[in-house]
């Protein structure tokens, strides 16, 4: 049996020699039936000096009895209340003890050679703080089929995060000195913190893609793109953390650095956002959830009443009061566009979310 689960009084990093070089660190919260894939992926990577720091945020279900019967001396399972994602992966990353954290996504699968990649690239590249790779994402219309997420090396690191996503988030790879120097995920980012982080870490270092597929990353059912409200607070959220980035002066200190919690009152509305939205609403309108489709063009609308969202609007009034239009005509057009952006874009826009999140 793996030891005991540890518990709040000793989270912090043993002081014993021969530490890790690289500290992988994930939360679970309910994924039982995912656990134990989940976190073989990790202990047969190629790459052996490694620990893997697990948090389970306070499961309802029997996810902390299949973490304990994983019998590995470098797997550690912390046990707390539930506090959400955020807290509880600042909490692993505190308990653990590499020079460089790998993050690994609640339910994904890392491929045998992604942690020797990432590595490697930090070890011979000094001036690179953060590494990701390319990630094969599985297709909410086909869960048989993945398409491969692929990032461009050779950007301008705060100026690409700006306008798009460079990572998934759970295939990323950075320098613990580093993240410390940010201070961490901020606990306010409730979703998007990755994207926070990241525009924070691109103030100080560069950022390299491992450019071959080494990260399987699944849909699964609670998670952020299952929920209209969870994913318009994500954009909302990422958007504003664009909006911090730029408004950092010379102090270091940006809107939320000055203004705490009603910092968020002074974002403004966001074209950018309101096409994300859009496509939220697309996927949602061809899945047939027509309120969600309803609240993501209402929050697109919100943020720029946009020709396409008027347009997008028109289909989903189709699709109500004309039921043969829709399915005949317009529902495979729909489909059809939606799948030459993904190919175009060569990323899986079929799941836009940047973010993995637990609940």
């Amino acid at each position: 049996m793996n030891q005991n689960p540890t518990t709040a009084d000793d989270c912090q990093p043993p002081t014993a020699t021969g530490e890790p070089t690289v500290s992988i660190v994930t939360v679970y919260y309910n994924r039982a039936a995912h656990v134990t894939e989940s976190i073989r992926s990790l202990l047969q990577q190629s790459f052996t000096n490694i620990e893997v720091v697990v948090v389970d945020d306070g499961s309802t279900d029997d996810t902390l009895q299949v973490l304990g019967r994983i019998d590995d001396p470098r797997l550690r399972v912390i046990e707390q209340q539930n506090a959400g994602f955020v807290v509880a992966i600042n909490r692993a990353i505190r308990a653990s003890r590499g020079r460089y954290v790998a993050i690994h996504g609640s339910g994904d699968r890392s491929l045998p050679e992604r942690i020797e990649a990432q590595a490697a690239v930090l070890d011979a590249e000094p001036q690179v703080g953060v590494v990701g790779c390319y990630v094969r994402n599985q297709d909410p219309f086909d869960p048989s089929k993945f398409e491969d997420f692929k990032a461009r090396n050779g950007l301008n690191f705060f100026d690409a995060l700006l306008r798009q996503a460079l990572f998934t988030h759970g295939e990323v790879m950075f320098r613990r000195q580093l993240f410390d120097r940010v201070g961490g995920y901020r606990e306010f980012f409730r979703f998007a913190q990755d994207r926070d982080l990241w525009l924070r870490m691109s103030r100080f270092a560069d950022y390299r893609i491992v450019e071959r597929p080494l990260y399987q990353r699944f849909k699964l059912e609670d998670g952020v793109g299952t929920s209209a409200e969870k994913l318009i607070l994500q954009g909302v959220l990422s958007d504003f953390a664009v909006q911090c980035a730029l408004s950092r002066g010379t102090d270091g200190k940006d809107l939320l650095d000055r203004y705490g919690a009603v910092a968020p009152l002074l974002r403004r509305p966001s074209k950018a956002l309101a096409n994300r939205y859009y496509g939220f609403a697309r996927l949602m309108l061809l899945a047939g959830k027509l309120a969600d489709a309803q609240r993501m063009l209402d929050a697109a609308r919100a943020e720029a009443p946009t020709a396409r969202v008027r347009i997008l609007r028109i289909f989903l009034w189709i699709r109500r009061k004309a039921p043969w239009t829709w399915s005949f005509l317009l529902r495979p057009t729909l489909f059809a566009t939606t799948r030459l952006r993904a190919i175009a874009a060569g990323t899986n826009r079929a799941n836009p979310a940047s973010s993995f999140q637990h609940q």
